[in-house]
């Protein structure tokens, strides 16, 4: 039996970056995004059927779906409202859509909902709850960590699942409640954190876990924790970082170089993050405005996402981000990926849908939703023409297609 699971390396040395001590959320800001909720409102889930006349924004959410524009693909059905094997509940939020490529996606939501896609069809899958969760309800992974051979869910560091990574090959591919083995490590206080997001380099030891304190008198200072895959023991990792506030996403070009964005603009390059002392740094996102998503194309090439419209584009200064000004909706932005520097997609509340063709960001019409408008708070895309975006009740594609 293969029997491989996370283990923890050295402590990186004392990290060398500070932040100024100020409130995570200005005046007139969102808070992180919380798509563990169940939400449903006036706005994005209105009783109108989706062929309903259009009343408001008709110009960005035409009536018929066509190869060219968004539409809803199939994971929520209206005619099945409380869901079933092969849909979700309407009232489901989802939080993450990430793949290998495009026939290999995994779309996670509220209350354990999970299903994969492999370039034919989407398949439900049932995440072992033997008992409510720590925080009293069916568990919502917060990020994925998708190594070669197999998944680790993480909804906090006190609960972990995973598939194909504590399991022999042949064990039927379902998936682990590994919770019970818990985070140990010095300084960390799993109870004292929220997780916001991970990211590793494809095929990398190292992932990366953005946090936040789940409460005012958290124990744990929140900041950066890497873990890795080891042999033998047990789940175990590290601080590699800490700050005051919020993290909310990261991402990188490279296993080595990766970026954190989070509350008040807090922009935070790691460079060196796969060896035994990284290097961090802040920079100047010329924001105090909430960055909730963060996507590199290259060391020189990275884009951030947040509150009322805000869009930085990174493209090698030494100190600080650019403005970009030319962005066609002030909704918030929750999120943004790209395949290339010529194909990146944001998406936000009421349903706005940006995307950049090299030379500007431009909004992305979307057919089926009738009135709704729902808030949209994941993207993935593995290349252009196949691009996956969540949000509350919905889960859309180009063309509708899977």
């Amino acid at each position: 039996m293969r029997a491989r699971i996370l283990a923890g390396a050295a402590i990186v040395a004392a990290c060398a970056f500070t932040f100024s001590a100020c409130a995570d959320t200005e005046p007139g800001s969102l808070a992180a995004p919380d798509a563990s909720q169940i939400v449903i409102t006036a706005s994005d889930a209105s009783d109108a059927p989706a062929d309903a006349p259009c009343s408001r924004d008709c110009e960005f959410f035409p009536p018929v779906c066509t190869d060219d524009v968004l539409c809803p693909n199939g994971l929520f059905d209206p005619a099945k409202p409380n869901g079933g094997p092969d849909s979700f509940d309407v009232r489901t939020t989802v939080h993450l859509i990430r793949g290998r490529s495009a026939s290999d996606v995994w779309v996670v939501g509220a209350l354990g909902a999970l299903t994969h896609f492999d370039g034919t069809s989407w398949v439900r899958v049932a995440l072992p709850i033997g008992g409510p969760s720590p925080k009293g309800r069916m568990s919502t992974l917060r990020t994925l960590w998708l190594g070669p051979d197999y998944e680790v869910g993480i909804e906090g560091l006190n609960q972990i699942y995973s598939r194909g990574l504590v399991d022999p090959p042949d064990a039927g591919g379902d998936w682990t409640d590994n919770s019970a083995l818990n985070i140990a490590a010095p300084r960390i206080n799993p109870a004292s954190l929220t997780v916001t997001s991970g990211w590793a380099s494809p095929g990398e030891d190292w992932f990366w876990l953005s946090t936040g304190p789940l409460t005012n008198a958290a124990s744990t200072p929140s900041g950066l924790i890497r873990l890795r895959v080891g042999d033998p023991g047990s789940f175990t990792g590290e601080i590699a970082a800490t700050t005051t506030g919020t993290l909310n996403d990261l991402h990188g070009a490279s296993a080595d170089d990766f970026w954190a964005v989070g509350m008040n603009g807090k922009a935070v390059r790691v460079t060196g993050a796969g060896g035994d002392s990284p290097s961090i740094k802040a920079y100047d996102s010329q924001t105090r405005n909430a960055l909730y998503g963060v996507w590199a194309a290259s060391a020189s090439d990275v884009w951030a996402v947040g509150f009322d419209g805000t869009i930085r584009h990174y493209t090698g200064d030494p100190l600080r981000w650019e403005v970009v000004s030319d962005v066609p909706a002030g909704a918030h932005l929750n999120a943004v990926w790209g395949s290339s520097p010529s194909d990146i997609w944001a998406v936000g509340q009421d349903a706005v849908v940006l995307h950049y063709d090299g030379a500007r960001w431009s909004r992305v019409k979307i057919a089926g939703l009738g009135e709704r408008r729902p808030d949209l708070v994941t993207v993935w895309t593995a290349g252009p023409g196949h691009v996956w975006i969540g949000g509350h009740g919905v889960v859309l594609s180009l063309g509708g297609k899977p």
